[in-house]
């Protein structure tokens, strides 16, 4: 007779990359709107990233990164990209998979 365990599901783990430029004032801000949206909606199922381009300019190159701030949603699903300060919390919620 085998002794077999309740096992608890795993939270589907985003993996976000965020690029910022050093700590100007977009960059900044692009980090703490994330990690609000992060933090309210997906406490401990995220992993956030954040590549300064200052310091990681090759990182950005491989990315082709553009523009600054750009967001890279690697999983779950279809890479998404988003470029801004992502202040504006809807267009965020949808660029994560969570709905409008």
């Amino acid at each position: 007779m085998s002794s077999k365990k309740a096992e608890t599901p795993q939270p589907i783990l985003h993996r976000l990359r965020l690029y910022v430029a050093g700590s100007n004032v977009r960059s900044l801000r692009a980090v703490q709107n994330l990690k609000r949206v992060c933090e309210a909606e997906l406490p401990g199922s995220y992993k956030l990233e954040v590549v300064d381009i200052y310091k990681n300019p090759r990182r950005a190159a491989d990315d082709r990164i553009v523009a600054i701030p750009t967001l890279i949603k690697e999983a779950p699903g279809v890479v998404t990209r988003m470029i801004g300060d992502l202040s504006k919390t809807s267009i965020v919620r949808h660029a994560l998979g969570l709905g409008l």
